[in-house]
C-alpha cells in the first residue's frame, strides 16, 4: 500500500559519501560512550543542527545521557560519537564534496534505536541541509525562510516555513490552504495536488515544479531550487522541493 503524505514511517538510508569522524578537539576518533546496561527503551537521537565550519561538517543534536550516537548507512559504514551526561552530542567530520545521506541511531548496551529522520547534506553541506521523514514536512537546517520546503507524494502537498508573527496566508494554485502554526514561528499548510503549482506565501511567489521521476535520493536542480525524490515503501515515494534562499 502506498504511504500517503499524512502517514508517519521510519526510513533507512545509505550514505552517498561516508564521513570520517574526528573528535571535537581534533584528537582523532570521537570517543564512544561508556558501556551501558541494556534498557527496555532507548531514546532515538534527534539532530537539531548541521552546518559547515570551514572544511568540517558539524552535526549536533540530543539523545539519551551518555548514549553512543551513530550516523549509519545500510551498507554498514558508520561514524559515532558519545553524548554527554545531558544527552547533547556533537560530531565533527571532514566535509565531502558530494551529497551525504545518513541515518542517525543511538546504541545503549545491546539496544539500538534508529531515528525516523534521515540527514541529507546536499553538495556536502554547501547546498541545503535537511532532515526528511516519510509523511512529514522537511526540516531545513540551513536557516529558516518564509518557505522552507514543499513535500508531496503526488496526491497531497505539505508546504512549510517560518515567519515572524502569526502564520501566513498560503495559496496553492489560487486555493487557500489550511495552515497550522507551530513553535518558534514555524507553520505548515496542507493541500491536495498532484503536479506543478504556483504557491503564494503572503506576497511571495514560488513555482513548485512538481514531483520528480528520480527515486534514489539523487538531488537535482528543479526550477529555482533543489528537488529530492525518495522511496517511502515498495510503491510509494515522496518529493521534497527546497527553494533557493534569497541572496
Amino acid at each position: 500500500m502506498k504511504r500517503r503524505i499524512i502517514a508517519m514511517a521510519a526510513l533507512s538510508a545509505t550514505p552517498l559519501v561516508v564521513l570520517a569522524a574526528c573528535s571535537r578537539n581534533g584528537e582523532g576518533a570521537a570517543r564512544p560512550a561508556d558501556a551501558q546496561t541494556a534498557s527496555a527503551w532507548v531514546q532515538p537521537p534527534h539532530v537539531d543542527a548541521a552546518f559547515r565550519d570551514g572544511g568540517v561538517v558539524v552535526v549536533r543534536g540530543l539523545a539519551g545521557p551518555d548514549a553512543r550516537v551513530v550516523l549509519r548507512g545500510a551498507n554498514g559504514a558508520a561514524v559515532a560519537v558519545g553524548a554527554d551526561a545531558t544527552g547533547r552530542f556533537e560530531l565533527r567530520a571532514p566535509a565531502a564534496t558530494g551529497d551525504i545521506r545518513l541515518t542517525p541511531e543511538v546504541q545503549v548496551g545491546e539496544d539500538a534505536a534508529p531515528s525516523p529522520e534521515t540527514l541529507v547534506l546536499i553538495r556536502g553541506g554547501t547546498g541545503p541541509m535537511i532532515l526528511i521523514a516519510a509523511g512529514e514536512p522537511t526540516v531545513r537546517l540551513d536557516g529558516r525562510g518564509v518557505l522552507d520546503a514543499v513535500d508531496s507524494d503526488g496526491s497531497a502537498v505539505i508546504v512549510s516555513g517560518r515567519t515572524a508573527g502569526g502564520p501566513p496566508t498560503v495559496l496553492v494554485d489560487g486555493a487557500r490552504a489550511s495552515v497550522m502554526a507551530g513553535a518558534g514561528g514555524t507553520w505548515r499548510a496542507t493541500a491536495s495536488g498532484n503536479g506543478p503549482a504556483v504557491i503564494m506565501v503572503g506576497d511571495a511567489r514560488f513555482d513548485f515544479p512538481g514531483v520528480g521521476a528520480e527515486s534514489d535520493f539523487t538531488p537535482v536542480r528543479a526550477g529555482q531550487g533543489w528537488r529530492l525524490t525518495w522511496p517511502t515503501g515498495p510503491s510509494g515515494r515522496q518529493t521534497t522541493w527546497l527553494p533557493d534562499r534569497a541572496s
